[in-house]
């Protein structure tokens, strides 16, 4: 049998190089997989004490099966005991772990305390190389490396017969079983509380095993991947899903917070990827079982008192709610029709609550502007991205979620007015404009719901292209604003959505066309006329005083100058010399003292973009500059003049 080092050293070499493997490396690793497969059906799955064998290391002579007789000192016996009852491992296989730290590091005048961490940290470093050689397995499957088609379809079949023969659950079991208070999990009270890792660094045990989990759920996420779930794993995800869950009561840890979304994604993909896999010529494996949809249903609509386990409790529910939107028709062709309108009742029930509980705003709070999630390994995080660019797509592509955001807009239109914060958030603006929320106080679903599409695709912009769905969502979004956080939150949208070049010659068109009525280029340029002319005005009276500034107003203004801006910045190289030819009302407002600062910022911001759109854009900003610092220190020298004439 191949050691995991030795495994994990081929895997790497052959899947990680920097060039092709050659045949030869492809043989070698196809040869190294077969031998280990005993290794991976067992996962981490080890003897465990045993009473004969512990007399054998009383008796201070131990016979290895593969290297003959070995004599133990009083030390030796005292370390491989507690190396067995703090690890729950065979004693035979501690004395196997002492002789080869003792070859690793030379034991000779070592403490009793510091040989018991070696130890352990090399059955730990062993348990890491399979854990991350099977990562790297099932990454080669699922994204795409560049490898051979052969070597790529090889290393699937491996993986799915191994899947297929328990390998998901032994997951699912492990990331439950890892986290008890015990011997064979994080440690059992006396256990050592730190061993020393591959580099002699000292780490706590309790830290190993939670990254030991982590590995073990993005395994579990890829694996959704290479196999589909059938109804047992789902029900299982889901359950393990909500222990995790329970586990980040009050906790702040980063790997903790990873764990739940790995578990959290697993049940997302492999519900989105089973309903996308239902076309003409394959079928659902999770809708054909009526009972499952019943009893998943119930499972899914059972309420708790824990606000962080319903949280999850309700992404989950979404995309349960979206599964069976995509799978309806086909249950609806198979099947009866008081069957068919059960799970009707189902998809209106889940949507009822979801959006009730504002789910949009847990995604956003507790998951993706988490330093958790920004932290997670890169692939995870990719593929966390494309699956809920999958989810909002499928979500807002069915008529029944269109009607029920369509109503959610209506009560936020109603529930917000202009010039009132209440059942919204507070907005703080920061030195660039942008609002950040500082209280909460009921967050309206429609506005949440904008701001999830919008940090969707922020991170991945490249899952705009060919997005019809979301850009007739666009459309949508943007008619009828009647009060300003609501077209705040849609304008950020639409800076979001300008992050690239696609994007940004689409919502340049989009707000230079007729497709709203209120919304678009002109309407930014004219407020800002207007306002200028009515301070204008107001200089000219005798002893008056500059008009307030509207606070929706001047947030509605920072929102479009940040579109702006992006389209300037992001848009073709070529189009946008010619989008915007009139840009002097940028310049209006500068100069009076009543204008909030960071709309002020933003005025700069949107300006700097133009410089570098073309050379007379260019001379054309630096002479608008010249002209209000003349007409500015025009303005304070009359004063000067005037306060001297003074008697």
């Amino acid at each position: 049998m191949v050691s995991p080092k030795q495994l994990l050293t081929t895997i790497e070499s052959t899947l990680l190089g920097p060039t092709p493997p050659s045949p030869s490396q492809q043989v070698v690793l196809i040869h190294a997989l077969r031998s280990s497969l005993s290794t991976f059906q067992s996962l981490l799955s080890y003897p465990p004490p045993n009473p004969s064998d512990r007399a054998q290391v009383q008796s201070k002579e131990v016979r290895l099966p593969d290297s003959g007789s070995i004599s133990l000192d009083n030390q030796d016996v005292h370390i491989v005991l507690k190396l067995s009852d703090d690890l729950h491992l065979n004693e035979i296989d501690c004395v196997r772990l002492l002789v080869s730290a003792n070859q690793e590091w030379g034991l000779l005048g070592r403490e009793p305390s510091e040989v018991l961490r070696l130890a352990a940290g090399l059955w730990y470093t062993g348990r890491r190389d399979q854990l991350t050689g099977l990562y790297t397995l099932l990454r080669a499957v699922v994204l795409d490396q560049g490898l051979e088609a052969d070597l790529v379809a090889d290393i699937q079949k491996y993986l799915e017969d191994l899947i297929n023969a328990g390998l998901r659950q032994r997951l699912i079991t492990l990331i439950k079983e890892l986290k008890r208070e015990e011997p064979a999990g994080l440690g059992g009270p006396n256990s050592e509380q730190y061993i020393l890792d591959s580099k002699g660094a000292l780490v706590e045990r309790r830290a190993v095993v939670l990254r030991e989990r982590l590995i073990l759920g993005h395994c579990l996420v890829l694996s959704v991947l290479v196999v589909r779930t059938r109804p047992k794993d789902v029900k299982d995800l889901f359950s393990a899903l909500k222990d995790s869950a329970l586990e980040l009561n009050g906790s702040t840890d980063i790997v903790k917070n990873q764990i739940t979304y790995s578990l959290l994604f697993s049940v997302v993909i492999a519900l989105i990827s089973d309903a996308l896999s239902a076309v003409p010529d394959k079928v659902s494996v999770l809708s054909p079982d009526a009972s499952f949809r019943h009893e998943f249903q119930e499972t899914v609509m059972a309420s708790g008192n824990d606000s962080i386990i319903e949280g999850f409790v309700d992404c989950a529910r979404l995309a349960w709610a979206i599964h069976l939107m995509m799978i309806h028709d086909e249950i609806d062709a198979r099947e009866t029709s008081s069957s068919s309108s059960n799970d009707m009742r189902y998809i209106y029930t889940c949507l009822e609550v979801n959006f009730s509980n504002n789910v949009f705003q847990f995604l956003l709070d507790k998951i993706l502007r988490t330093a958790a999630y920004q932290n997670d390994d890169e692939d995870m995080i990719y593929m966390y991205n494309a699956y809920l660019h999958k989810l909002i797509t499928c979500f807002l592509s069915h008529p029944l979620a269109r009607d029920k955001v369509k109503e959610t807009k209506e009560k936020a239109m109603t529930a917000l007015s202009p010039y009132r914060m209440a059942g919204s958030r507070d907005y703080l603006l920061d030195g660039t404009g942008h609002s950040q929320q500082v209280s909460h106080t009921s967050p309206q679903t429609f506005i949440s719901l904008l701001e999830f599409v919008s940090d969707i695709y922020q991170k991945e912009p490249e899952l705009l292209s060919g997005n019809d769905v979301l850009w007739t969502f666009v459309n949508f979004a943007g008619e009828d604003h009647t009060n300003f956080q609501t077209l705040v939150a849609f304008l950020e949208m639409l800076s979001t959505l300008a992050s690239g070049e696609e994007g940004a010659s689409k919502v340049y068109r989009l707000l230079e066309g007729k497709t709203f009525r209120s919304i678009g280029w002109r309407t930014l340029f004219d407020c800002l006329s207007i306002y200028e002319e009515k301070f204008k005005r107001s200089l000219q009276s005798a002893g008056a005083i500059l008009p307030e500034f509207q606070e929706g107003d001047a947030k509605a203004l920072v929102a479009y100058l940040n579109v702006l801006q992006k389209v300037v910045e992001n848009g073709n190289p070529v189009e946008r010399k010619n989008w915007f030819p009139d840009i002097e009302s940028l310049f209006k407002l500068l100069s009076y003292e009543n204008v909030p600062p960071y709309l002020k910022g933003a005025l700069r911001n949107a300006i700097s973009s133009f410089i570098q759109v073309s050379p007379n854009l260019k001379d054309t900003v630096w002479s608008y500059l010249e002209n209000m610092i003349c007409q500015w220190l025009l303005g304070l020298m009359l004063g000067i003049a005037r306060n001297q004439c003074l008697p």
